[in-house]
């Protein structure tokens, strides 16, 4: 990178104002790389909009939406906003405000990476849970449930760096002017599968998507979902984003859209260890 490129990073918040900015203030701070920093907050109210204001650094950019717009058009708008503000914007990182690095995490491994590699689109860290287990990357649309397994999924996750179908999506390393090409995230999900569907629309331009073992976070989990939506209803979310992306881009027929509810929860029910 030159002096005169930065990186956007965009955090979508929602209802979390005292997490995000001490995320701001405690975890970017760290980030080995010049930066602009743009903070989404959907589902905004007065009472959010004021502590952001005075809880957030002064320089931080703010984008506060009524509407609770989600992961893609959530992180989209930010993009866009960093955009108009920022000149020579080459990469865009995608945050989410509950994962978190230190300064041995080496994130500017991702960026000389991109900087490296010009036909890499995507790159994702490795990202580990609170239990101390890897949670990316998938190395083929197989390991997101295109097919069902009738045993205990067994998580390809982890390992060595190697280019793969799409990687966790707490921490992207992103492309700017990929992204903008391709339309940024699809809009037509609300949470769920965003992912590897920025991945799929890379691979139609000739870009693809690589896991970074070198560089790291860790995944605190998504505590706000979990606090506010009910079991069924996350449930419910992510079968709608998968029988999309089953439609739209792994090109399912008729007769495997209308059959995988009966598999899907046949093999839940047949799961052994």
């Amino acid at each position: 990178m030159t002096d005169l490129e930065y990186i956007g990073v965009v955090v979508v918040s929602y209802r979390s104002p005292e997490r995000t900015a001490a995320f701001v203030k405690e975890q970017l701070t760290k980030l080995p790389f010049k930066y602009r920093i743009c903070v989404v907050d959907v589902a905004s109210t007065t009472e959010n909009r004021l502590a952001l204001g005075k809880l957030l650094p002064p320089e931080t950019g703010r984008l506060f939406c009524e509407e609770n717009l989600g992961y893609s058009r959530g992180n989209n708008r930010g993009a866009r906003k960093l955009r108009e503000a920022v000149g020579g914007l080459k990469y865009l990182c995608i945050r989410n405000d509950d994962a978190l690095f230190d300064e041995e995490s080496h994130l500017e491994r991702m960026v000389d990476y991109l900087d490296e590699h010009p036909d890499c689109g995507i790159v994702g860290p490795s990202v580990v849970g609170t239990d101390g287990l890897e949670q990316s990357p998938w190395d083929t649309a197989d390991d997101l449930g295109a097919h069902e397994r009738y045993h205990k999924w067994e998580a390809p996750f982890g390992g060595e760096s190697r280019r793969c179908y799409a990687v966790r999506g707490c921490a992207l390393m992103i492309r700017a002017d990929a992204f903008f090409d391709v339309g940024g995230f699809d809009e037509e999900y609300f949470l769920f599968f965003e992912e590897p569907v920025l991945g799929e629309k890379f691979t139609k331009i000739g870009l693809y998507t690589w896991y970074l073992a070198e560089s790291h976070v860790t995944h605190l989990g998504s505590a706000t979902i979990k606090k506010e939506l009910a079991s069924w209803k996350i449930y419910k979310l992510y079968r709608e984003s998968f029988m999309r992306t089953a439609i739209k881009y792994w090109k399912w027929g008729w007769l495997r859209r209308i059959t995988w509810p009966l598999r899907h929860a046949i093999a839940k029910f047949f799961q052994r260890d």
